[in-house]
């Protein structure tokens, strides 16, 4: 139990820094980390990634308040992306929260395996972004769908989405500080609502772990949002004054080899 303790509080400190550092990082780490626990201690297969999710989105919430108050100190957040994209953010996390609720535990690896090797790659080997346009879309409805996409894709994996909106963010010509602080700031609005839909979807499954609401998990929650919520904010101070081409590639690589250890678990032994 003691051990458990460490490794969740661990992960918090990790997490969270990364969460603030890069705007991306929370939820890509504690999901690996919660699944592998969680099948260590017995649990079956068809559930623990659905309370590894919803646990992350859990944790997120927390965070992203931390990480928040930062970056708008830090004049981080653009309120008008904010207010442009947050309804489709919400709109696409409640639609995907709610399949990730009826999508099998073994589908909910496969998806995470695929984008988070995905992520890792263009972490690794994007140096500089890729400009399409100098300002968000004009279109209401066309950023209703980027939002959406970026909400939905977000929430099955349990992340809070900066791996999809700073990338996005960049090409339409924001700096990579105002990115990572609007990107922060748009995490809530995946993970509050894909929290308390994958709360009362699994209201009803036998067999959770203690401390269980549906899927959601209140001791990994509070365990890792303990460490997280400071880390978070250190984080983001940092992120002003660090080169972050170097450290993106160190993180692509625990990606990948996250990646393969799933692979490898799910698949080969």
């Amino acid at each position: 139990m003691t051990s458990l303790i460490i490794i969740f509080l661990v992960t918090g400190v990790i997490s969270g820094f990364m969460a603030g550092l890069l705007g991306v990082g929370g939820g890509i780490i504690i999901v690996p980390i919660s699944y592998f626990v969680l099948l260590y201690l017995g649990y079956s297969l068809e559930y623990v990634m659905h309370i590894a999710i919803a646990s992350s989105l859990g944790v997120i919430c927390f965070t992203s308040i931390s990480s928040i108050r930062s970056h708008i100190k830090l004049k981080n957040v653009n309120f008008i992306i904010l207010r442009t994209w947050a309804p489709g953010i919400a709109l696409g996390s409640i639609l995907g929260s709610y399949c990730a609720s009826i999508i099998s535990g073994e589908i909910l690896v496969n998806i995470f395996i695929f984008l988070a090797f995905l992520i890792a790659l263009n972490m690794a080997f994007q140096r500089n972004p890729i400009i399409i346009t100098k300002d968000l879309p004009s279109s209401k409805p066309f950023n209703l769908i980027i939002s959406s996409l970026i909400g939905f894709i977000s929430v099955l994996i349990g992340i809070g989405g900066g791996s999809f909106s700073v990338p996005t963010l960049t090409m339409f010509s924001k700096k990579i500080h105002e990115a990572v602080g609007t990107s922060a700031t748009l995490g809530f609005f995946i993970a509050f609502p894909g929290a308390i839909i994958l709360m009362f979807s699994g209201a009803d499954i036998d067999g959770l772990p203690p401390f269980s609401i549906g899927y959601l998990n209140l001791a990994i929650v509070l365990l890792i949002s303990s460490t997280s919520i400071f880390t978070a904010n250190l984080g983001a101070k940092v992120s002003v004054n660090i080169n972050k081409i170097t450290l993106r590639r160190i993180f692509s690589i625990f990606l990948l080899f996250t990646c393969l250890s799933l692979i490898i678990e799910h698949y080969i032994i």
